[in-house]
C-alpha cells in the first residue's frame, strides 16, 4: 500500500489520547494506531453491514405463527441427530 501524506488537524485531547494509547503500547506510532482504528472501524462496519443484510432478509422471509415450546420442540427434532 502506497503511503500518502495528509496532515489532519485535530484537537489536543485527542493527540494526548493517540500519544498515550501509544506510550501504552497499542501501536508504535500515532499513524499506526490510526490506521489500525481505520481498519477495525471498516471491519466493524461491513459486520453491521452483514448483520443488518441477515435481518432484512429474517424479515423477508415471513413470518410464522409458532410458540416458543412449538418452536423448542420442532428444533429438538430437526436437529436431534446433529453432532
Amino acid at each position: 500500500m502506497a503511503t500518502v501524506l495528509k496532515t489532519i488537524l485535530l484537537p489536543e485531547e485527542t493527540i494526548a489520547g493517540l500519544d498515550a494509547l501509544v506510550a501504552a503500547g497499542h501501536a508504535e506510532t500515532r499513524e499506526a494506531l490510526v490506521a489500525d482504528l481505520v481498519a477495525r472501524e471498516a471491519e466493524q462496519a461491513a459486520k453491521q453491514k452483514a448483520f443488518d443484510e441477515a435481518i432484512e432478509e429474517g424479515f423477508a422471509s415471513g413470518f410464522v405463527e409458532m410458540t416458543v415450546d412449538e418452536l423448542r420442540s420442532h428444533l429438538r427434532s430437526r436437529y436431534a441427530n446433529a453432532t
